[in-house]
């Protein structure tokens, strides 16, 4: 009986036992402090690539889009999104009916599925709620693929981004256009 007292009255190894009942607790928020920062930064850097990347066809016509793509891979650095699907749309403002609706004027894509030239993408952002005006739209998707595979709320998350940008340069009839590579420009009516 006396080996059971000193047994349970021993306060040797104690602090081990309370690593032990710790230590997956602090592994995951460890593993949490580094991968949720990393999720939302991978999602904040694709957003700034959306920008980018509309604001430079925004100038003006564009005969090749590479260095358009590689500015917007430039910008999510340190995180690699050279899987992304990105869509560049350059698009036209007509009234249809009693209300006004945006169509694409031309289209190229990466990973990605380009729009059909004079499909209805919708109502068009308030600011070129105009019939005729023309503006660009960027979008992008990216599954996330996380470094510790613990976290099933990040298995196969999808960052998917769209901006429309208003149009800076000058179209061929004085009025502000892009044509994207392959494409035309928009139609009058």
């Amino acid at each position: 009986m006396r080996p059971m007292r000193l047994f349970a009255a021993g306060e040797d190894g104690i602090a081990a036992l309370e690593f032990a009942l710790l230590a997956p607790v602090l592994l995951l928020i460890l593993m949490g402090t580094i991968e949720l920062p990393r999720a939302y930064g991978t999602s904040q850097g694709l957003l700034r690539s959306v920008r980018t990347m509309a604001d430079l066809i925004s100038r003006g016509s564009v005969s090749t889009v590479d260095d358009v793509y590689a500015a917007g891979a430039a910008v999510t650095f340190p995180y690699n999104t050279t899987g992304a699907g990105i869509v560049l749309t350059a698009v036209g403002v007509y009234q249809q009916g009693n209300t006004l609706v945006a169509k694409v004027c031309s289209s190229v894509a990466r990973n990605a599925t380009a729009r059909t030239v004079g499909s209805v993408i919708g109502a068009p952002p308030e600011s070129e709620q105009v019939t005729g005006a023309r503006y660009v739209m960027a979008e992008t998707s990216f599954t996330y693929t996380p470094i510790f595979n613990i976290f099933p709320a990040l298995n196969g998350l999808t960052f998917a981004r769209q901006v429309a940008w208003p149009l800076r340069g000058t179209g061929s009839a004085g009025a502000a256009e892009t044509i994207l590579p392959g494409g035309r420009s928009c139609p009058a009516a």
